[in-house]
């Protein structure tokens, strides 16, 4: 695995632990200026998504992921994607990240849901 498939599989890591302690500072720190956050539940800039985060009840804490994996598309741009668990069902998940002068920002985060029994 190369650095930056390391690096942004670090920063998904610490996103998801910062989602389960309700951390908006973290994603304050996280998000570009024009993050977006396309979800079943809709379209949300990035002040929305620092206030869900910030929220014991966010509907984007999940009860466990598995099949992560990251893609590096260009030394400034790369994607993670997963499968995540919420009591209402699995969905997959994407994130773009976008390498700034501050470090990797999370720019476009994306939820799929998955069907009760795929076939």
């Amino acid at each position: 695995m190369d650095d930056v498939e390391e690096q942004l599989l670090g920063l998904k890591s610490e996103a998801l632990e910062a989602t389960g302690r309700h951390d908006g500072e973290f994603y304050d720190r996280y998000l570009s200026d024009d993050a977006v956050a396309i979800t079943p539940y809709g379209v949300f800039g990035r002040q929305a998504i620092i206030a869900q985060m910030s929220s014991p009840a966010s509907a984007f804490a999940s009860t466990g992921t598995d099949d992560v994996r990251a893609f590096v598309l260009s030394d400034a741009s790369g994607v993670v994607t997963y499968r995540a668990h919420y009591p209402s069902g699995d969905m997959m998940v994407t994130t773009a990240y976008r390498l700034e002068d501050d470090g990797w920002k999370g720019v476009v985060y994306q939820q799929t849901p998955l069907p009760a029994n795929p076939t």
